[in-house]
């Protein structure tokens, strides 16, 4: 974690407006009197990272911006830095710059050189600066820029190593200006988390933020800024609505509208929800005392409306959904998960949400869906909920960290230590019967969440073979512990050709898995979603996943178009089991179809049983050789 230090002569400096003839931008400054406080002075801190290098996503929001008719009784500001070129004339890299924003106009009104957004004493400078020469009854801060979540922050600067703003400094940015904001308003992705929204509740009095992975061109400029020039006397909360709904329509417009979710949260109620779930959170690490009831909690928890990234490929966002984490688990942890969903629903006034974004609350939760031990421990410094800390330290088995509050970890969690022993008399065995591949488990089964068969293509001249996905539809006894394949010859195929597919989530009605691919000369991954009833599947789009280097979330999902070129990763073992990825040849998608359940292709398998656990550790069954030939399979 970066640590800020406060030093506050450093924040309050005005940037003097620097000379220069050759690089006068847009327009030169609209010298007409601010004729006292207007009603509202919006301010824009804007990174433009790479994706206005490569792309000119933020010149396109500057766009929307001088789209709109402004009245005289509201400012909105802007600060562009962050990106190596803007798209936008006579706006540079090499400067940070100030504009007033009018009809079809930028009016360029401070420029400097070139200062890290990434940096909270930018932040706080544009802040005081702002709030200072432009006086308003109300203010309103947006945070552009691309975003990586509670952990990870936002506003990637590209001339400063990617550098960005956490948590900590974006608090520490606004508190240091000395200002309180009416609204503020984040246009970056994974925003709207419980942690942040308690951050920023000493800052501001209301939130907007997306839960979800957030389009560059989602944030409705245009709309929201019109709607305040014409509604000057509006409160925040009717501004809340309103980048709520433009959100949605914009999302409407794209057609990315199912995976849409924003919410606006009333700040000042922050206290009494961190107090509601930190009730909940103690009746979660209650849980942890029994194996049954952590055996319940854990498989409650696993059907929780996830966000962001959810496997190896994409990266882990670790982030659920708040409200519906109360839900999913109300049967175990009693009546404090419905204090917590009533004042959840006190405190977010406003919410939007797609079809595959149904269960969404209006606020994320911070929950390790794959256990990191930095960013572990970084959590433990960001919580104000002791219990929550220590339950996630009792239930993460893979990770050692330390907590300031003294908190108790996995070793002393009854549940942990009656696993080890029940694991201990446990006994796994495979066997062929006939030409049916069988999994025997003798144990305490409560303890698996799932049991899949992991199915790989083998290369007979090299010994390496190929993973190409799990097949879990089994015929399964849970109760007898006893398993048969079950095989019919079909993996899921895109446009016929293998791809390694990965679970994401499984929810009410459909599931929605990924595989990696490189799409246009691009890593990526293909979100497929399988509609459980009909047994069908589509693809839903492309998306980038998380920058493995600086947890940044890439925008959201992309159509596949007619002439996209599309090759699939997939991972390659050796005979030590060391894997690489290998890069197939690729092929215009929509030539071959899309993606369905289709018969392999004739050759060498093999097939291996795998187990998880409730704490998601993984145990493998002895593999066995296969050959495939005319949708047939026989195992050796």
């Amino acid at each position: 974690m970066k640590r800020v230090t406060l030093i506050i002569t450093a924040v309050l400096t005005v940037l003097m407006l620097t000379a220069c003839s050759s690089n006068k931008v847009v327009y030169e400054s609209n010298t007409e009197s601010q004729g006292g406080n207007k009603a509202w002075t919006v301010l824009i801190y804007m990174c433009g990272g790479d994706d206005e290098s490569v792309n000119g996503d933020y010149s396109k929001k500057l766009d929307e911006i001088m789209n709109v008719n402004y009245s005289d009784n509201i400012n909105v500001i802007v600060q562009t830095g962050g990106s190596s070129k803007w798209h936008t004339k006579n706006i540079y890299s090499d400067y940070c710059q100030r504009f007033k924003a009018g009809k079809n106009k930028l009016y360029l009104e401070d420029q400097s050189m070139a200062a890290n957004m990434g940096d909270y004493n930018t932040l706080a400078n544009f802040i005081s600066w702002g709030t200072s020469k432009y006086k308003a009854n109300h203010y309103m801060l947006i945070l552009s820029g691309a975003g990586g979540g509670l952990i990870n922050g936002m506003a990637y600067d590209e001339l400063n190593g990617n550098d960005s703003l956490n948590l900590e400094e974006i608090s520490y940015g606004i508190s240091a200006a000395g200002v309180n904001f009416d609204m503020l308003s984040f246009d970056s992705s994974l925003m709207g988390s419980l942690e942040i929204a308690a951050e920023m509740s000493m800052c501001a009095d209301y939130m907007t933020a997306p839960q979800d992975v957030i389009g560059n061109d989602e944030w409705n400029y245009e709309y929201v800024l019109q709607y305040l020039s014409d509604n000057p006397s509006t409160d925040s909360q009717g501004i809340g609505k309103a980048v709520c709904d433009g959100y949605y329509a914009k999302c409407e417009e794209k057609g990315t509208d199912k995976d849409a979710a924003m919410s606006c949260v009333a700040l000042d109620n922050m206290s009494t929800l961190n107090q509601a779930f930190d009730g909940m959170a103690g009746d979660m690490l209650t849980a942890t005392d029994s194996l049954l009831n952590y055996v319940n909690l854990s498989k409650a928890i696993s059907g929780v409306q996830l966000y962001g990234g959810a496997t190896v490929d994409e990266g882990f966002s670790n982030s659920v959904d708040l409200g519906d984490m109360a839900v999913k688990t109300s049967e175990f942890v009693g009546n404090t998960s419905d204090v917590l969903i009533n004042t959840l629903n006190e405190t977010v006034l406003y919410r939007v949400c797609g079809e595959r974004k149904a269960n969404s609350t209006g606020l994320a939760l911070y929950y390790p869906l794959w256990e990191n031990n930095d960013e572990l421990q970084e959590y433990m410094e960001i919580s104000n909920s002791v219990k929550y800390k220590e339950f996630l330290r009792k239930i993460c088995t893979k990770c050692n960290v330390e907590d300031s509050s003294n908190t108790e970890d996995f070793n002393s969690s009854w549940a942990w230590n009656t696993y080890n022993q029940d694991m201990q008399t446990m006994e796994y065995k495979t066997i062929l019967d006939g030409n049916s591949y069988e999994l025997n488990i003798l144990g305490n089964m409560d303890m698996f969440k799932s049991v899949d068969i992991n199915v790989y293509k083998a290369d007979k001249k090299s010994g390496n073979y190929t993973y190409i996905g799990k097949y879990s539809d089994l015929d399964g006894d849970w109760d007898a512990g006893i398993f048969k394949d079950n095989f019919n010859g079909k993996m899921l195929r895109l446009c016929g050709k293998n791809i390694s597919v990965n679970l994401v989530g499984k929810y009410d009605g459909y599931e929605i898995y990924s595989a990696p691919i490189i799409l246009n000369g691009k890593r990526s991954n293909v979100r497929i979603m399988h509609d459980t009833e009909k047994d069908s599947y589509k693809i839903i789009g492309a998306w980038g996943g998380l920058d493995s280097t600086n947890g940044r979330a890439y925008t959201n999902l992309k159509k596949i178009g007619f002439f996209d070129k599309i090759t699939p990763i997939l991972t390659v073992y050796d005979v030590e089991h060391n894997s690489n990825d290998n890069i197939t040849g690729s092929w215009t998608l929509k030539m071959f179809g899309g993606v369905k359940k289709a018969n392999i292709s004739d050759g060498a398998y093999i097939f291996e049983y795998e187990l998880t656990d409730i704490y998601g550790l993984k145990r493998r069954g002895t593999a066995v050789k296969a050959n495939a030939g005319g949708g047939n399979i026989r195992f050796e």
